[in-house]
């Protein structure tokens, strides 16, 4: 199989290795050479002082660079490797028009090379070149049977079509000749093909220095990338609650006010409370364990003269006022009532977060005029 665009993951991942490499050497000689303009302006610092605070200056910097490279590197060579497996998979599945015959001497044609036009565009073709088997006259169809046309180039004088000759120099160097024939028009152009590939091995070997003197320096590690991603996503969840708290003050100074009672503590409140209000033999049930804690209750109406509604009302009414600074509310549902007994359901919040929501409904409550 021609593997002219699916590469290894090796390859791709020395690749972006080697970008982040050049980005972290060109942000690193960028700010020294910054800092060193300012040197002579730095009066309260020694040199010593002032290289070692620059040097911390630019790695931090450089380890900011390296962190973030790190973060999106899984996901890019991904995408790259998915990119080039789709244009890969266009090229060895396009099927060469079938039955193609020499338009100069109708004979049979063979397809002589294929090539994947606009690789990565949702659009891309597949086009095969055919070479006559009699004459070698050739002919150029893509995939769908479509002939491709060649367009010859513009003389940028007149507009006129130029012609094109074509002329080996030597082994690797070919000539290429444009005239007009409707002006005096003329442009040569050469390609050195040693030269090229002179230049692209050069490139090769520059590179492939660079991914072994710098990888260890520029390119962290999954174990580095880790910890570096933890670390900054931490500091970044930090400055933004605090960004948060700032700009909801008001609503952080009450959740801070909150008196945040145990079960025994609860118990013993509502007791003193309730006590008051003529009730008695307050109990709690086990808690339930939910997102919130969950208390059932049952207690006593040790008043003779007051009727189910008062007593609901009245018992509501001050279970409601008791636990209005506290962590513990009473659920929506009203108590109910049989023959002087009393049972209803206390529900208690415990994270920042369900303290929060508390907060938020009980200013809700009030705005709406439904406060108790």
């Amino acid at each position: 199989m021609d593997y002219r665009y699916l590469k290894d993951e090796s390859y791709y991942i020395d690749l972006y290795d080697l970008h982040t490499i050049e980005e972290c050497l060109d942000y690193y000689w960028g700010l020294k050479k910054g800092i060193e303009e300012k040197r002579s302006e730095i009066k309260d610092l020694t040199p010593q002082e002032f290289d070692k605070e620059s040097h911390k200056a630019i790695s931090y910097a450089i380890n900011v660079i390296k962190g973030e490279r790190y973060r999106h590197k899984a996901e890019t060579v991904s995408k790259w490797m998915d990119r080039d497996r789709q244009a890969q998979e266009k090229y060895d599945n396009a099927l060469s028009p079938q039955g193609i015959r020499c338009k100069e001497c109708y004979s049979v044609t063979t397809v002589t090379s294929k090539d994947l036009l606009n690789a990565y565009d949702e659009n891309s073709q597949v086009l095969f070149m055919f070479g006559c088997t009699k004459c070698n006259k050739r002919q150029a169809l893509y995939e769908d049977g479509r002939e491709w046309h060649y367009e010859a180039s513009k003389c940028p004088k007149c507009n006129h079509s130029l012609t094109s000759k074509t002329s080996r120099r030597k082994k690797d160097v070919l000539v290429f000749t444009y005239s007009c024939s409707n002006c005096s028009y003329r442009k040569t152009d050469i390609e050195d093909f040693s030269k090229s590939k002179k230049e692209r091995e050069e490139k090769e070997a520059k590179d492939k220095k660079l991914l072994t003197e710098y990888r260890s320096t520029f390119c962290y590690n999954d174990e580095q990338g880790r910890s570096y991603i933890r670390s900054m996503d931490g500091i970044s969840s930090f400055i933004k609650e605090k960004k948060e708290k700032e700009q909801n003050k008001d609503l952080y100074d009450k959740v801070a006010k909150i008196k945040k009672l145990t079960v025994a503590e609860l118990e013993k409140l509502l007791t003193s409370v309730l006590e008051k209000a003529e009730y008695k033999r307050l109990e709690l049930s086990k808690p339930e364990f939910e997102r919130q804690i969950i208390v059932r209750f049952t207690i006593q109406d040790a008043k003779r003269s007051r009727n189910q509604y008062d007593s609901v009302y009245t018992l509501k009414k001050s279970i409601k006022n008791a636990l209005i600074d506290t962590n513990w509310r009473l659920m929506s549902e009203a108590p109910s009532y049989k023959l002087g007994y009393l049972q209803g359901r206390l529900k208690g919040y415990e994270t920042e977060e369900d303290l929060i929501m508390l907060v938020q409904k009980d200013v809700k409550k009030h705005k709406s005029g439904n406060g108790a």
